[in-house]
């Protein structure tokens, strides 16, 4: 009994000086390369110091210390080998990746190219196809049309033969006109005249020697139930140049002041030639003229249209010529473009004017004063025309006038 209780005395004992150095006693284990140095020192210290108790570890010894700091070198050693080498491994599979994409890439553009060749190729076929039908077709019309064309070709010679025919007859024609202008007597014009027109008269009666129509169609009505003015524009008037008119004899009066007439007739556009008309049946192209009503100049203008003359002077040339033509321009738009009715309404006329209240004035004691019932036919069939006009018309009413 009592070996026994010495036996448990020393097996506690030793247990207790076991237990005293315990993991807690120890610094904590890190990856510090002196971590397990000091430990181990801690530990050797401890078993010299209980080296006859008989308890020390295997684990603990000498040897068993520096296979350990050997086993911590060649774990760090094979950890970083291994990140090296998975570095390594990742960025051969990146590059691996990059020319698996760039071969695919390619290949994609390789399958595009070999279908657009495809595709042109294909079209190529078609059009050539259709090409090759054409080229058929067009042979054969070709070939079907030769008789055609060869009759058209004739055809179009012959037409083309007599159109020049026509036109050295026409050329002919309009030099024996121009000829015959000299002695004052027809030429060209800047309408064709009133042919083929009809009014309320019915035919315009127009003829090569009356091409603004007849008297009884101008004057429409005057001798029934009132004058009816055919509705007739300034274009469609057949009258002849100023130039051409100037060097006639019938407007030998009018040379000397052609420049007054075209420089207005271009301001309010009208044919200076019609200006020219007008003068010559108004004053026979005098400027000194005064009207038995007191009318002015060349054109004849009332003195209530002479307000701004030069110096008060309505007999001034430019300015009375200027000033019948802005009048003559106002009747044309008033009576919406009829210039029958602007010319007639020139000389006093109106619709419904008949013979009898057109020469009421010559039983009044004012033979002048009448409205010359031959106006419209001797102004556009004679001079506007270049032809006297004096003499022209079937009334001659103010032939009475003493």
């Amino acid at each position: 009994m009592k070996f026994l209780a010495l036996l448990a005395t020393a097996l506690v004992a030793a247990s207790s000086a076991s237990a005293e150095l315990s993991e807690r006693d120890l610094p904590a284990l890190s990856r510090h390369p002196l971590s397990m140095e000091r430990r181990n020192a801690i530990v050797e210290e401890y078993h010299r110091q209980n080296a006859s108790s008989g308890t020390l570890d295997k684990r603990h010894g000498k040897a068993h210390k520096r296979k350990c700091r050997a086993k911590t070198k060649h774990a760090a050693k094979a950890t970083h080998a291994t990140k090296h080498k998975a570095h390594k491994d990742a960025k051969s599979n990146n590059e691996w990746s990059q020319q698996q994409q760039q071969q695919q890439s390619q290949s994609e553009q390789q399958q595009q190219q070999q279908q657009q060749s495809e595709s042109h190729s294909s079209k190529d076929s078609s059009s050539s196809q259709q090409a090759s039908s054409s080229a058929g077709s067009g042979k054969k019309a070709a070939e079907g049309g030769k008789a055609n064309v060869a009759t058209s070709s004739e055809s179009k010679h012959q037409e083309s033969s007599q159109s020049e025919s026509e036109s050295h007859s026409e050329s002919s024609s309009s030099s024996s006109s121009s000829s015959s202008s000299s002695s004052s007597s027809s030429s060209s014009s800047s309408g064709k005249g009133l042919f083929g027109m009809t009014g309320t008269c019915g035919s315009s009666g127009a003829s090569d020697k009356y091409p603004n129509g007849s008297q009884d169609w101008l004057n429409c009505g005057i001798d029934a139930g009132g004058w009816k003015p055919p509705h007739v524009t300034l274009d469609q008037l057949k009258v002849i140049d100023a130039d051409q008119a100037v060097n006639s004899e019938t407007f030998a009066p009018c040379k000397p002041i052609v420049w007054a007439f075209k420089q207005a007739g271009k301001a309010h556009n009208i044919p200076a030639t019609i200006l020219m008309s007008f003068a010559m049946q108004e004053s026979t192209c005098n400027p000194s003229v005064t009207g038995g009503n007191g009318e002015q100049g060349l054109m004849q203008i009332t003195p209530d249209k002479c307000g701004g003359a030069p110096g008060g002077n309505c007999k001034d040339v430019a300015f009375n010529v200027n000033a019948g033509a802005k009048y003559f321009r106002d009747r044309i738009d008033s009576c919406g473009g009829n210039v029958l009715q602007a010319i007639g309404e020139y000389n006093g006329w109106q619709p419904g004017l008949t013979v009898a209240k057109a020469t009421a004035a010559r039983w009044q004691g004012n033979c002048h004063a009448q409205n010359n019932l031959d106006y419209l036919f001797s102004l556009l069939n004679g001079f506007a025309l270049g032809k006297d006009g004096y003499s022209m018309g079937k009334y001659q009413n103010l032939a009475a006038c003493k």
